[in-house]
Parts: structure tokens; C-alpha cells; sequence
């Protein structure tokens, strides 16, 4: 089977695929990865095949706005309202028209039979509509665009579908869901589930030295670090040193170590970003809502103490605080308080039945379908759809 794989120009967008891309390469089928620089140099990187058009889109340019020199965007903008949220989805309906025509030529070309996309990448289910094969959305957080926004974005795909002979805009044949049952979202379209698993890129786990019980680590982001966070990341570390006996690794790229200063004794710097290997072996996880820290650290048990800055990230602090596997600090009266960070740092590392919830919500996430178990399924979908035609 060939899989032909499309993700929208953002890195963390793509990398919850790689996991079943795996499954689907280890059980004999054929990837090829297309879409701009900002994914197919992270799938080169893995060793996939890859094809690219056009240039780096730079996405990390919609999220700033016109901002004040020196204040993270939550410090400007506060937290936005669930409308606000979703509309993320119109920048990526506006995205599709651009590369359509390359992608269905190449997918053409190549003789592909299923399309594999992520949920912001509405071409995938175009291309699939157009062929003949079956195409399957993957999410890559908790927070699932909704029906209403995906009508709206449906609607304006209209005359694109018209255009290809479509008499309406096509919907996933299959959607899969990587959120655990006590942060999923109720209210989202039904979707089938599959395991997340914490991303390891090339390298070995963080090794702490001291024993289980103050083991931390920070990871903000480094959207959150150019977007004015450094300050933040400074605050964290300084609280850090104040509880006592805490041993932490702070992700941060060199380019913001200056701003950020040097760190306390039992404090490392780490340029590790992947939740397999920097959370690995810790004892509370202190990140920014993306998506691949929060189900990096719920599959691995580890309570969070979540500080979100921009769109569905606030959504992924709600779901953790809400299964009780973690806490979150939503506003920027409450990150830039030392006193709330410090309260909930020590809350995280000494009470018992956060630790007890965030085990729970590790053991939901076992049980549900492993990358392998849905790669034979959407092996499946190809010979279904094959012996109807």
C-alpha cells in the first residue's frame, strides 16, 4: 500500500503521525511525505521520503501579532474565547488552494492509495474524494476542531470541490483521535482511537542524578521563548531553586540562554525537545499546552503543571486540570506570580493524588489501539474499498 502523508507547514502538526507512519513502513507499506520545507526537512530528518513545493511558511509568524517589545502574547491578548480558538482552522482553509493542484499530481504520479493527513490539513480528504482512495485525518492534540468551524471551513471548500467535479466537500473517510478518554472532547464528531506515543528523536533520555521524588523538567516551547517567554522560563527556574532539593533540565535552544541567564546549581541546560527523551525518568513535566508535551506526559504518567500562552493550548490546560493529572496557570497574573508557580510546583511534587490521577490517565492511554493495531485497520480500508469498486 502507498501512503502519501500531508501536514500543514507546522513541525509539531506532523510529528504525532510519525508513530503510525512507523507501524505503516514497519508492516511492508509505502510513505512518501509532501507539503513545505517546515515538515518535509523534519521527515527527511526521520528518514522518510519526502517532496517539497513552495517555501518555508514560517507559521510561527501568525502567532505573535502586534505586540508591545517584551510581552508574551497571554500578557497582551489574555486568553482567547473558544471562537477565537477554533478559527486557527480558517488559516489552514485558506492554505489549501495553493499546493492542491501539486499534491494531486503527485499524488497521481506516484499510484498513491490512501492519503494520511492531520486534521488542519483539509486537502487530504479532497485529493482522496478526487482519486478514488481512502483518506484518513489523524488529530494531534485534545482539542479537535469543531462542527461548527468545520462547516464554516467545509463551506467556503465548495467551489474548490465544484471545480474538481466534486458534488459536495468530502469528510475523512476514517478520523482517528490520540486524546485518552478523560481529556478527549465530548462534544467533538466520533473518531476512532489510537495510542499517542511520546516523540524520540534521534538520541537518548535525559539522565537525572538524584533520586525519584524533585526530578523536573521544563520545556516552554521555543515559539514560547521567541514570543517574549524568556522572562517566564527565568521566573520557573528561580522558583525552582527556592522549593529546595529540586533537580530540573530546562529545554531551551542556545539562542535565548542569554536572556534566560545562568542557572542555579542542579539545573541543566538541554537542547532535547522530544517528550521521550526529556521527560522520560521525571517527576512533574512544567510546559506550554502544546500538543505533543500534553500527551507526552500523560502517556507517561507524569503530572503537569501547564502555562499556556496561545490558542488550543489554554483547551489542553483545562483537560488536564480537569482529570485531575495535572495543574494550569491560565492567565498572566498567575505565571508572572512567583507565589501561584512556587504553590503549584510544590502541590505537583508532594500530593499524592495528582500523582494517582496522572498514573490514571497513563493507564486509559495503554489500553487504547497501538499505532500497529491501526495501521492493519486502515489496511483494511484500502481492500474494502477496493473490492466495492
Amino acid at each position: 500500500m502507498r501512503v502519501l502523508v500531508i501536514s500543514t507547514p507546522v513541525d509539531t502538526h506532523f510529528l504525532p503521525l510519525l508513530p503510525l507512519i512507523r507501524a505503516l513502513t514497519d508492516a511492508g507499506h509505502e510513505i512518501l511525505v509532501t507539503g513545505q520545507p517546515d515538515v518535509t526537512r523534519v521527515a527527511e530528518a526521520a528518514g522518510l521520503p519526502a517532496v517539497t513545493f513552495g517555501e518555508a511558511f514560517h507559521s510561527e509568524d501568525l502567532r505573535g501579532g502586534r505586540r508591545p517589545a517584551g510581552l508574551r502574547p497571554i500578557e497582551v491578548f489574555g486568553r482567547p474565547d473558544r471562537q477565537q480558538i477554533g478559527g486557527v482552522a480558517q488559516v489552514w482553509r485558506n492554505h489549501v488552494p495553493y499546493f492542491l493542484p501539486d499534491y494531486l499530481e503527485l499524488a497521481r504520479e506516484w499510484g498513491a492509495e490512501l492519503v494520511l493527513s492531520e486534521h488542519m490539513e483539509f486537502a487530504g480528504s479532497i485529493i482522496g474524494a478526487v482519486l478514488g482512495i481512502p483518506n484518513v485525518q489523524h488529530r494531534w492534540g485534545v482539542h479537535p476542531t469543531a462542527p461548527a468551524m468545520l462547516n464554516f471551513v467545509r463551506l467556503y471548500q465548495g467551489p474548490v470541490c465544484e471545480r474538481l467535479g466534486l458534488d459536495s466537500v468530502p469528510v475523512p473517510d476514517l478520523l482517528l483521535d490520540p486524546a485518552p478518554p478523560s481529556l478527549a472532547d465530548r462534544d467533538a464528531p466520533a473518531a476512532r482511537p489510537i495510542r499517542p506515543v511520546p516523540h524520540t528523536e534521534p538520541g537518548t533520555p535525559w539522565t537525572y542524578r538524584t533520586p525519584p521524588g524533585r526530578r523536573v523538567a521544563v520545556a516552554l516551547g521555543g515559539h514560547t521563548l521567541d514570543l517574549d517567554g524568556t522572562g517566564l522560563l527565568r521566573r520557573i527556574v528561580d522558583v525552582l531553586s527556592g522549593i529546595g532539593g529540586v533537580e530540573a533540565v530546562v529545554s531551551a535552544p542556545p539562542r535565548h540562554r542569554e536572556a534566560i541567564g545562568a542557572l542555579p546549581e542542579g539545573m541543566s541546560y538541554t537542547e532535547l525537545t522530544a517528550p521521550g527523551l526529556l521527560f522520560t525518568g521525571s517527576d512533574l513535566v512544567i510546559h506550554h499546552g502544546g500538543a505533543n508535551s500534553t500527551l507526552g506526559a500523560a502517556a507517561l504518567g507524569i503530572p503537569q503543571l501547564v502555562l499556556p500562552q496561545l490558542g488550543d493550548a489554554f483547551v489542553a490546560g483545562d483537560r488536564i486540570a480537569d482529570a485531575g493529572a495535572g495543574l494550569a496557570l491560565d492567565s498572566a497574573e498567575l505565571q508572572n506570580d512567583p507565589g501561584q508557580l512556587a504553590k503549584a510546583v510544590r502541590a505537583l511534587l508532594d500530593d499524592p493524588a495528582l500523582r494517582a490521577d496522572a498514573d490514571a490517565v497513563r493507564a486509559e492511554i495503554a489500553r487504547m489501539p497501538s499505532p500497529a493495531e491501526v495501521a492493519v485497520q486502515l489496511e483494511q480500508l484500502t481492500t474494502r474499498r477496493a473490492v466495492s469498486a
